[in-house]
């Protein structure tokens, strides 16, 4: 048992004199001189070729993001699905990608929700944080409300109506749509959907280590989207599979019962792990229920 403790407590004062290699671990991303899009091989991720969408359907778009602290700016990238020049008439979904590569990777996803009601009915805008794909700068987690805080400024630009936009979270894109649905106040969107998210590091800190320490000594991030989702008054759909062994149910289920508003509806999904919750749903039921879930009244 000695030894044990004696291994725990190098280990974690190791971890401390590495917490910022760890806080990089949360961002696994991966640059580009151009994007693939339609091109990009997905593997696995890939979707039917009837959710396809080609190059006529899509614009390449440029923002510029602030670091509020340092006044330093950077130039992100963002793509946009749909008609641009009807961006103020159209329902828009700005969709938060997850943890690691780029937009490439996850344009099978964008594709899917593109195919809401009819194919391109609905206008999708997705965006690379700081690091990812062409975007300049290095993530960090002030980095990703800042870079989707200049995503939102680039829809009103558009003309993007707030009764008609709806915030959709994947894993780590759930970290910056729940902080602002929870304090822009300029532009509240009509719905916010989040897929297989984190309740915050200090939870995963608590679940996952055997002695109790304070997780800010292992990491400087918060995530702490449990506690922000107090704040958040608007209606939620909550995706998350049962099996994922990458961010367990649990932290989910946290968030859920955090929700203040007066409408919420979760989606638990037998079998399925983190990143395959459409194809274990079915595609064509997946859009079904999102489908539904945008286009009711409560």
């Amino acid at each position: 048992m000695k030894k044990l403790s004696i291994l725990l407590f190098v280990i974690i004062a190791f971890l401390g004199c590495k917490k910022a290699k760890l806080d990089a671990l949360a961002f696994p991303s991966a640059q580009l001189d151009a994007y693939e899009f339609e091109e990009y091989d997905a593997g696995d991720a890939a979707v039917p070729a009837e959710y396809a969408v080609d190059a006529s359907n899509r614009t390449l778009v440029s923002m510029t993001s602030t670091d509020q602290n340092t006044g330093d700016t950077y130039t992100i990238y963002g793509v946009y699905i749909g008609d641009m020049s009807t961006i103020s008439e159209d329902t828009v979904i700005m969709y938060c990608h997850g943890q690691s590569l780029h937009m490439d990777a996850y344009w099978p996803r964008a594709t899917l929700l593109a195919s809401l009601v009819n194919q391109h009915h609905y206008g999708v805008f997705m965006m690379d944080y700081r690091g990812y794909g062409m975007s300049e700068g290095t993530a960090s987690e002030q980095g990703l409300y800042e870079d989707v805080d200049a995503s939102i400024d680039w829809l009103i630009d558009q003309g993007a109506q707030p009764e008609k936009t709806f915030y959709y979270g994947f894993s780590l894109g759930c970290i910056p749509v729940i902080d602002r649905a929870a304090f822009r106040t300029d532009f509240i969107p009509n719905k916010i959907i989040i897929e297989s998210p984190l309740a915050s590091v200090a939870h995963l800190a608590q679940s996952s280590l055997i002695l109790n320490i304070n997780p800010s000594y292992v990491s400087t991030l918060e995530f702490d989207n449990a506690e922000k989702m107090k704040s958040v008054n608007i209606p939620l759909l909550w995706y998350h599979g049962e099996e994922d062994d990458y961010i367990a149910i649990e932290n989910g289920e946290i968030i859920y019962n955090n929700h203040s508003g007066t409408f919420k509806e979760s989606k638990r999904v037998p079998v399925a792990g983190h990143g395959n919750i459409p194809a274990t749903i079915g595609y064509a039921d997946y859009i079904k229920q999102l489908e539904d879930f945008i286009r009711q009244e409560y």
